[in-house]
């Protein structure tokens, strides 16, 4: 008997030797997301009855209104259970699809984001502390400089349940993990922390990183807190959650007039593996995936 799409989904979410409970938890909710409207809308068609043109359909309607990102993610996912199908469970129909959803070709589409600028960055950190955002301006000078991303700097917030020891917790928050804690800091102004999807571990020499010296205000690395989350939200007293520092993030670069296709994300170019004008010096092992990767990242813009 034909599985349905919603049955090969469930299973794809469900079978312990599938990659989707191995996940970060940030991605699998997203993914969660995007299995669940496909098999909503879409789950109640046997795989049999499924074909080429079927699969073109879905597409064109999830491009309306000119949502390509959207559509090019629900077809990634509807590819990945394709793949599952074919090759945990030997589905003869997941293997026809997945070659189906191999010869359709995707719309693409252009990126309108712009990199930031040092004068930008410069403006959102002087608007931050004019608002008393501290930690905001710290953050900005520390993602442009260091070429973290958002979430290596500020970290995130996870259910308790998930994996990972921290020392920051919250009632209906879970727990604190990833972000940048003043512990990374030693005596001689050494910041080394683990970055990225592969983890991968920097050290940065702060006295190399001008604006970060300005926000910290100091030299002195005795002067600077010992322990506990670098970047707080002024408000609560806690780690900010992704989505209130990304709100706030926008109000601040509006009142700093940069463009809003200029997104917070900028603060690192795409491709660059480590330093640049403007940028600290920052060390780290390159391995041929970080190469891939940036390249990747450059054929992208």
């Amino acid at each position: 008997m034909s599985l349905t799409l919603k049955k090969l989904i469930d299973r794809y979410r469900d079978d312990p030797d599938s990659a989707f409970p191995n996940l970060h938890y940030q991605v699998r909710a997203k993914h969660g997301r995007l299995l669940a409207r496909i098999s909503h809308e879409h789950g109640h068609h046997p795989l049999r009855n499924v074909r080429t043109r079927t699969l073109v359909v879905w597409y064109k309607a999830w491009l309306a209104d000119g949502k390509v990102a959207m559509a090019h993610a629900l077809f990634s996912r509807l590819r990945v259970v394709f793949r599952f199908g074919a090759t945990m469970l030997e589905d003869r129909d997941c293997d026809r699809l997945l070659d189906a959803v191999g010869d359709i070709r995707l719309q693409t589409s252009r990126s309108d984001t712009l990199q930031m600028t040092i004068e930008q960055a410069n403006d959102i950190r002087g608007v931050a502390k004019q608002k008393g955002m501290f930690s905001m301006a710290i953050a900005q000078a520390l993602q442009f400089e260091l070429l973290m991303s958002q979430k290596d700097v500020i970290g995130e917030w996870l259910p308790s349940s998930e994996p990972g020891d921290s020392g920051t917790t919250r009632e209906k928050k879970g727990k604190w993990l990833r972000g940048l804690r003043w512990e990374c800091i030693d005596e001689n102004l050494i910041l080394r922390h683990t970055v990225g999807k592969s983890r991968r571990r920097i050290e940065v020499d702060l006295r190399t990183a001008p604006m970060v010296l300005e926000e910290l205000g100091t030299s002195d690395r005795h002067t600077l807190p010992t322990s506990g989350p670098m970047i707080i939200c002024e408000t609560t007293g806690y780690p900010y959650s992704t989505a209130e520092f990304r709100r706030k993030w926008r109000i601040v670069a509006k009142l700093a007039g940069v463009p809003d296709n200029v997104k917070n994300r900028d603060s690192t170019p795409p491709g660059m593996i480590v330093g640049g004008a403007g940028r600290a010096r920052i060390s780290q092992t390159i391995t041929p995936q970080m190469i891939n990767y940036s390249l990747r990242m450059l054929r992208k813009k």
